[in-house]
């Protein structure tokens, strides 16, 4: 007997209700009122959600008032073959958009999954698999046997002799089944047409025949789409648009307060869509105070427009989940810079405003540190970046911006979508580190950077240019300098390398001294690139300054351009 736990929490309206941790039996669960066997099977997921539909006593009343795509979610995470009790339980629409989501490749139509799907549901008996063939669309019915099977002759077109033994075999009609590993199953769900309903088997074949042609495919696909629609799932070509640009110093919440949804299926919206979103963030308290039936769909409607966008494979619970996870995120972005930390003031803003905008607002707040990382990209000092700099414009030049993980830990190497504004913060305070280095070398520097292809450093440590950065070039300049020569990044001699350890270095770190003279001269010349100075320096007394004056090998010493020879 299948035991799981109750949830903690009940929804009445729109409140919130507690209660104790408790386990149940599947007859325990069975004794329930609708209302709350249902939300039972909504707040489980997987095997736990399966078995339960399996184990009501009115699973087939339960499995047809959850949303088809949650089903669908459900089926294709556990395997079309480990479901073949669950599925004879779903009716034709929602066996319809499993079909739409799972057996379309772009704009072609994969006839195979389709009978993959008929399959499994026809080992529940002839009269469930004649049920759906004669409930299902007619013209996507057509559409799947086309590709599998062809019509060679109808009845009229054979010999006396041909129409008996093709009676026998195919009622009548002489068929060619492309693939042999599958025609037994082809001919054996025609069979139980032909025996159940000899008319609609006639129209089918004679429809299969007949209704030829790309054009067949793209009036199907058109019809799919519109369906779609209804759950929410945009036109492929329109849903893009989620992400366009809305610049977020105009952006008014007045302009798109929510009037109604066109749409509203007549079921609650998949479940798997309320997770708690980002633990701690604003938009987690919003939606653990609850949200209606109108936004939980709107929220759905959002999801599979960016999951179309991004051509998310929609029956894959991880990337389903992370898709989920990165809708949350930027709206989270969208609430923190309209609403602070005001829990209540985003969650009016999020129960007022449609949610699309919201959307686009955060993911605007990442296009402008994308433009911002593009505009350095594009610049002379983009083959020189330090390594942080270098990845953080790495992370921030893609499709969808990342936050680069060692700008608040130099230890870490990573990427991540970006969560809160504190992040979007961090990255604008290094990206404007970055843009002033790019104004002090294109102009408040005594020397200019070379073009990467006419740097020689032959005989040089480092000697190869992508090693070479713009630390380098500063740290060589400023030895110069303190060495009594002009400020120009010239390669600096093997020997000159002890000398000014002891012109930098006190008890093994930077001199203060040093430091406080070097930031204030970067400031003067261009402020904010005091703060790259002083990141020139910690490399300094990170690498440099901690050796004894025995251990100095001019091979091994970063931070500078050494020539050896």
């Amino acid at each position: 007997m299948t035991e799981f736990d109750l949830p903690r929490e009940r929804k009445v309206g729109h409140l919130t209700l507690l209660r104790p941790p408790r386990t149940l039996t599947s007859r325990e669960f069975n004794l329930l009122p609708f209302a709350d066997r249902l939300a039972v099977v909504r707040g489980v997921s997987g095997r736990t959600k399966y078995q339960l539909l399996l184990d009501a006593h009115d699973g087939e009343r339960l499995v047809r008032c959850l949303p088809a795509q949650e089903i669908y979610l459900l089926i294709k995470e556990l395997g079309l073959v480990e479901v073949t009790e669950l599925l004879p339980l779903v009716d034709s629409e929602q066996l319809t958009t499993f079909l739409d989501l799972d057996c379309w490749r772009g704009d072609l139509f994969d006839g195979n999954v389709a009978l993959e799907w008929l399959i499994v549901l026809a080992e529940a008996g002839e009269e469930r698999i004649l049920q759906a063939l004669e409930e299902i669309d007619f013209e996507l019915i057509t559409l799947i046997f086309q590709r599998l099977v062809t019509v060679v002759r109808a009845p009229e077109d054979l010999e006396e002799n041909d129409r008996l033994e093709a009676s026998q075999r195919d009622g009548g009609y002489e068929l060619d089944y492309p693939e042999a590993e599958t025609a037994k199953q082809v001919a054996a769900l025609l069979d139980v047409l032909y025996r159940r309903d000899p008319e609609m088997f006639v129209r089918l074949l004679t429809a299969v025949r007949w209704e030829q042609g790309v054009m067949f495919e793209e009036e199907n696909y058109g019809r799919r789409n519109l369906r779609l629609q209804e759950l929410g799932f945009p036109d492929p070509d329109e849903a893009p648009r989620v992400y366009a640009w809305l610049d977020p110093a105009r952006f008014d919440p007045a302009e798109c307060r929510r009037q109604g949804l066109a749409v509203i299926p007549d079921s609650d919206a998949p479940a798997f869509l309320l997770t708690p979103g980002i633990r701690g963030s604003l938009l987690a308290e919003v939606l653990a105070g609850g949200i209606d039936t109108e936004t939980a769909w709107e929220l759905t409607f959002l999801l599979n427009r960016v999951m179309t966008a991004d051509r998310v494979d929609v029956g894959s619970f991880d990337q389903v989940q992370e898709a989920i996870g990165e809708v949350y995120q930027t709206l989270n972005l969208a609430l923190e810079h309209q609403c602070g930390s005001n829990v209540d003031k985003a969650s009016r803003l999020f129960a007022d405003t449609y949610l699309q905008p919201l959307f686009r607002l955060g993911f605007s707040l990442l296009l402008e540190l994308q433009r911002r990382a593009r505009q350095v990209k594009k610049s002379p000092i983009a083959p020189f970046l330090d390594g942080p700099f270098r990845a953080l414009v790495r992370a921030l030049d893609q499709k969808r911006p990342r936050f680069y993980e060692g700008l608040e830990n130099f230890t870490r190497a990573g990427e991540r979508p970006f969560a809160t504004s504190r992040e979007l913060r961090l990255a604008e305070e290094w990206l404007a580190r970055l843009e002033a280095q790019q104004r002090l070398f294109q102009g408040q520097l005594p020397f200019e950077l070379p073009a990467p292809a006419e740097l020689d450093l032959t005989g040089c440590t480092p000697d190869l240019v992508d090693d070479l950065a713009l630390s380098d070039f500063l740290l060589t300049a400023l030895a110069n300098r303190l060495l009594g020569r002009s400020f120009l990044p010239t390669p600096l001699a093997a020997g000159d390398i002890a000398p000014l350890q002891a012109m930098v270095c006190q008890e093994g770190k930077i001199s203060p001294e040093l430091r406080r003279e070097t930031v204030n001269w970067l400031d003067s010349l261009e402020p904010g690139a005091g703060a790259f100075g002083d990141y020139c320096l910690d490399l300094w007394e990170e690498d440099f300054c901690p050796l004894a004056p025995a251990q100095i090998d001019p091979r091994f010493i970063s931070g500078m351009i050494i020539r050896l020879g």
